[in-house]
């Protein structure tokens, strides 16, 4: 028993500091962006995410240069995950649904788990969950890689939780990551972070992107 503690506080000192930036950075954001929301001034950038170069579930390289032009939605999960991704992948989905076949418009979800997720077992994933290849990118690669990126450049946390981890609730799975949905714009620079939790946000991730894709046009 004692043994496990001490494997879940060593987990728990190696992970909260990540933990504790990613709330600070995101709460500020967030406030950042409900001001622009209630002026109507333009999305705030809020960072930019570094050239990267992944590859999707068809085994195609699939990265920055890609996505250079388009807004894009970003989200984090793994097909192993027991709890939270089925959910964000649903609200996902249905975002996706509501903005309709906008050829401006990239969906793009990161692995948190590439070690086990390779581009074949992300196509089966896709293929179960209706995924359009063509319009969905389940993107994967080297851990050390995908890590970074998600840290350094969505400025989101990600852990892995040590397998005798005790204070692992089972239904969040053995990696620690976000929930949330990240907006993109044309020149790779974040636009908002939306929680998939908060009806609210999936609302107004909605109409963010709408606003990015019109001034696209204009």
């Amino acid at each position: 028993m004692s043994s496990s503690m001490n494997v879940g506080d060593r987990e728990w000192r190696r992970t909260w500091p990540w933990l504790v930036l990613g709330g600070v950075v995101i709460a500020v954001l967030a406030a950042r962006l409900w001001v622009s929301s209630m002026t109507k001034q333009p999305l705030p950038v809020l960072a930019s995410v570094p050239p990267f170069e992944l590859v999707d579930q068809t085994g195609a390289p699939y990265g920055s240069r890609e996505l250079s032009g388009k807004v894009w939605i970003a989200s984090f999960v793994y097909t192993t995950c027991p709890g939270p991704c089925p959910r964000v992948v649903e609200r996902l989905a249905h975002t996706q649904s509501r903005l309709g076949d906008e050829p401006g418009l990239a969906i793009v979800s990161f692995s948190v788990d590439p070690g086990s997720d390779t581009p074949e077992v992300l196509a089966a994933y896709g293929k179960l969950r209706n995924i359009d290849p063509g319009r969905w990118r389940l993107l994967t690669g080297p851990v050390s890689d995908v890590v970074k990126l998600i840290r350094q450049g969505f400025l989101l946390a990600l852990e892995r939780a040590e397998d005798g981890d005790a204070g692992r609730p089972a239904l969040e799975g053995p990696v620690i990551h976000s929930t949330r949905l990240v907006l993109v714009d044309q020149r790779l620079r974040i636009r908002g972070y939306y929680e998939t939790t908060d009806p609210g946000d999936m609302d107004r991730l909605v109409e963010d992107t709408r606003r990015l894709l019109r001034d696209a046009q204009a």
